[in-house]
């Protein structure tokens, strides 16, 4: 590892973070504008650059709680470290909580019925309580048992999850997200709910990426900067033809065109199962997937299905394609701050004081939207942008002048 990591500090990281921040940002305030081309924003039907945040933030938390995990257990014993992780998840969910809200709520007393309340915790854990911080510290409480583990170990857990992502979104996931019958819906309640980013059982989804950090952090800790660098480009890149492989099955979900525009539903019957008798008689161009960041064809022509590379779920497309985007980005970083002493005040400022900047930036957010109206023209969608960073990035420089970081 470099001799910044050995002090303390890995500089590609803060660096790979806080440009996620940045980009989260970013994507965040332009997201909701008519202007914005689609690529700036989230999507369920294909990797757009907005996409590639989330999964790249996940990466990052990853690598440090790996980092941080280790010199505690070393420091305070299993036990201890355990139940700090534990305690930091649970705070990070109820951070999360207090600054979005729950997602519904009850008009008046009346609506407090058994049933009521069931509803409403159902709709909770379903689909309203996973946003960012909180899907980041049931993450890490879901890989509590193996963080401190063997890369074989964390390997195979990664593994696992692909296949599991896969399995539950047949048996039931698929359905459970977009609102549809399930079995699992008539025991939890909320059935018509529709969840995003996985909901409950997307921390399966968001832990890939995660696990990706963890091993990245091992990577580091053994090799030097250069060689680490090449280690996650050809990684990054096996990953990426892996997930871009499997989105290719999407294509056998093209409707018909001789099928009446009335019966073609937007949702595939068997979305996680191809009808893989529709390859016969197709060349093998037609089999080819839109390349990530290009949209495919719409609903009218190809259903919509788990094999698209789509944030909703997470797709198992989506997670492999992303984890090796993130390593192929991050490698660049290395490259740029390890090798080179390339380094971004801006990335550096988000990237060690990311919470507070999540923190501040929502409120700044709202306030600046109130006088850039959705239907605003490009032009004042990007000042809009340029006032709503600079305002947040004065906040956060402020304190971290003064040496005051918030962490959990």
């Amino acid at each position: 590892m470099s001799t910044e990591a050995n002090s303390g500090r890995i500089h590609s990281m803060d660096q790979f973070r806080g440009y996620t921040v940045a980009g989260m940002f970013v994507v965040n305030f332009l997201g909701g504008m008519e202007a914005i081309h689609s690529l700036f924003k989230h999507n369920n039907t294909y990797f757009s650059y907005a996409d590639s945040i989330m999964p790249s933030f996940m990466f990052a938390c990853g690598f440090s709680y790996r980092l941080s995990m280790l010199r505690r257990l070393a420091r305070i014993g299993q036990a201890a470290t355990w139940r700090h992780a534990i305690v930091r998840g649970l705070a990070l969910v109820l951070v999360s909580v207090m600054m979005f809200g729950f997602g519904d709520g009850f008009k008046s007393w009346s609506q407090m019925t058994s049933g009521g309340v069931h509803e409403f915790i159902a709709k909770l854990l379903k689909a309203n309580l996973w946003e960012v911080l909180a899907i980041i510290g049931m993450t890490q409480i879901l890989i509590l048992p193996v963080i401190t583990a063997g890369p074989r170990v964390r390997l195979l857990a990664t593994l696992g999850l692909v296949v599991a992502n896969v399995v539950l979104a047949d048996l039931f996931n698929w359905n459970f997200v977009h609102g549809l019958p399930n079995l699992v819906s008539d025991y939890w309640g909320a059935a018509r709910s529709r969840a995003w980013d996985g909901g409950a059982f997307g921390l399966l989804g968001w832990a890939i990426p995660m696990l990706a950090g963890t091993l990245a952090y091992d990577v580091m800790a053994a090799s030097p900067p250069v060689r680490s660098a090449r280690t996650f480009l050809a990684w990054g890149a096996v990953l990426m033809g892996i997930g871009y492989a499997f989105s290719c099955l999407t294509t056998l979900y093209d409707v018909d065109a001789t099928q009446p525009p009335a019966k073609r539903a937007e949702l595939a019957d068997s979305p996680v199962r191809p009808p893989l008798a529709r390859i016969k008689g197709r060349s093998l161009s037609s089999l080819l997937a839109e390349p990530p960041f290009v949209a495919p064809p719409p609903a009218s022509t190809r259903q919509h299905n788990y094999w698209m590379m789509g944030k909703r779920m997470p797709s198992m497309t989506f997670t492999v394609f992303s984890t090796g985007f993130a390593l192929a980005v991050y490698a660049l970083f290395i490259l740029g701050s390890d090798v080179g002493s390339l380094r971004v005040r801006l990335f550096n400022t988000l990237g060690q004081n990311a919470l507070v900047a999540y923190l501040i930036h929502h409120a700044v957010e709202t306030t600046i939207h109130a006088i850039v109206p959705k239907d605003s023209p490009l032009g004042w969608c990007l000042t809009g942008l340029v006032l709503f960073l600079g305002i947040t990035y004065l906040f956060v420089d402020f304190l971290e002048r003064r040496s005051i970081h918030v962490r959990l």
